[in-house]
């Protein structure tokens, strides 16, 4: 089997595997994240061993199939990636609102705060 019909296998798998939405369970997506890492690599791997300049039509045309379904790939990682730092964005503000209940007093307040009108 040619190095482009393999990476076009890779790469439809990849694809299919992303698709899947992503777990709300910590481990679960962990290890979805570790599939997903371990499936770009080997990707990767195949993509560095295509020799361009011995390219058959055949292969060329699957070549172009590759794109297409890489950018359908790249737009379903991007929106993985946004689902993860929203994920972030929200363990953070949970953070803070609990350190704010612990403590309440740490940190600047809007209460309490004079202001002199007379040396403005």
């Amino acid at each position: 089997m040619s190095v482009v019909k393999e990476l076009y296998i890779q790469t439809e798998s990849l694809y299919e595997f992303a698709k899947q939405a992503l777990p709300k369970d910590n481990d679960e997506r962990d290890q979805f994240i570790a599939e997903v890492d371990e499936r770009l690599a080997q990707r990767d791997h195949f993509i560095n061993r295509i020799d361009f300049s011995k390219l058959s039509e055949a292969e060329k045309k699957l070549g172009q199939e590759i794109l297409k379904l890489n950018k359908r790939l790249t737009e379903r990682l991007e929106q993985i990636r946004a689902e993860i730092r929203a994920n972030i964005s929200d363990i953070k503000k949970k953070k803070e609102t609990g350190l704010k209940y612990e403590n309440p007093y740490d940190g600047p307040t809007s209460d309490g705060v004079f202001f002199d009108k007379r040396s403005v």
